[in-house]
């Protein structure tokens, strides 16, 4: 299966929660893809939702949820040709503001 893959990082907004995925080079929200690969460091649970809605409201997607118990723990997480589908626009929870995390997706 032939793809391009590209690298999206999160913007913070003023809180943890609700925060949305870039386009490394682009600067494009990240909407309707295949998550192929996750990077993570911080303590705590990290949360990746599509948030799309369907035509009777219900809130539609799927949703990656893991966690880091530990300063030195760092999450790589590598996901077969098919990937992850999330539909709608990518929202992201991080635990903490001193988290990182950046996606691989196509």
């Amino acid at each position: 299966m032939a793809t391009n893959i590209h690298v999206a990082h999160c913007v913070f907004n003023t809180t943890l929660a609700g925060n949305i995925l870039v386009d490394g080079a682009t600067s494009v929200t990240v909407a309707d893809s295949r998550i192929r690969g996750v990077h993570a460091t911080g303590i705590g649970e990290f949360i990746i939702e599509g948030v799309s809605v369907d035509p009777f409201g219900g809130k539609v997607g799927n949703i990656m949820r893991f966690s880091n118990t530990t300063a030195t723990d760092v999450t790589d997480i590598y996901l077969t040709d098919v990937g992850i589908r999330m539909v709608g626009q990518l929202a992201v929870t991080l635990p903490t503001t001193a988290s990182k995390l950046t996606v691989f997706y196509g």
